[in-house]
């Protein structure tokens, strides 16, 4: 009788050991993150292509997790994607006058795929003006499954830079731009036509602006006049991987903002 109580005693221990176990492979075996968590899902990811005829952007949302996860949307705007300039100035906006349907549509992306939508930004080689662009895409669904929506989680941005058309570099303001150097000392040299002989000009990577200072030459607008100066930039803050772009410009009289800016990549790291 003993040794019976003693046989069922073990065997009790053995499948409590047995749940234990099964239960802990339970817990490893379910995603990682909080619970609803649109980031532990979903990648938004932007692809940028420079062609002839504009710039090609392609808006993916990429599925990381092991299930599938379902977007619905209430409407047939699905994204939106933003143009900005370097002075924060809407370029292009896909959305723009466009007629959107109020229309349920689902859309699945499967455990390690991804979902593309398309848009282009249409503008000629020979129109392109050089500058840093920062381009943004939302996702709009309303409802996402598994999990619960968070809008923020599902916008992304990234920086453009446009290397300009075959034209000589040159606006209303500014023309006949040279320039020479490398490595973080350039010295820039050309001719402009402002109010009071009075401009500006930056030089940045698209996420960190190293120099803004004025200018002044010898004659105000509507004559044209020389001007050179030299560009400076630590060696420890140059880009590892990017390009640096001086912007020409000067601020409006009417409203301070930036006007008539002229964009002049001064060199390519990568």
């Amino acid at each position: 009788m003993k040794s019976f109580k003693t046989s069922v005693i073990a065997l009790l221990i053995v499948c409590t050991i047995i749940f234990l176990l099964s239960a802990c492979n339970k817990e490893e075996d379910k995603p990682k993150g909080k619970p609803g968590e649109v980031t532990s899902q979903l990648s938004p990811v932007l692809s940028i292509q420079q062609r002839n005829d504009g710039i090609d952007v392609l808006a993916v949302l990429e599925n990381h997790s092991n299930h599938t996860v379902t977007l619905s949307f209430n409407r047939s705007k699905m994204f939106d994607v933003a143009i900005l300039d370097s002075s924060k100035k809407e370029v292009f906006r896909h959305s723009k006058g466009k007629n959107y349907e109020k229309k349920r549509e689902d859309v699945h992306i499967k455990a390690g795929a991804s979902h593309i939508w398309k848009t282009k930004w249409k503008i000629s080689a020979e129109n392109n003006k050089a500058g840093i662009y920062t381009v943004k895409a939302n996702f709009l669904p309303n409802k996402i499954a598994p999990g619960s929506l968070r809008t923020k989680s599902l916008t992304v941005e990234e920086t453009l830079t446009l290397q300009g058309g075959s034209e000589e570099k040159m606006n209303n303001t500014f023309r006949k731009i040279h320039f020479s150097g490398k490595d973080g000392t350039y010295k820039v040299s050309g001719e402009a036509r402002v109010f009071e002989g009075s401009f500006a000009y930056s030089v940045s990577d698209g996420h960190n602006v190293f120099i803004e200072k004025s200018e002044r030459i010898e004659k105000g607008g509507p004559d044209w006049a020389p001007f050179s100066f030299e560009v400076k930039i630590p060696e420890d803050d140059l880009p590892i991987n990017g390009t640096l772009m001086l912007e020409l410009f000067y601020y409006s009289p009417k409203n301070g903002e930036r006007a008539d800016t002229l964009a002049v990549p001064l060199q390519s790291f990568k």
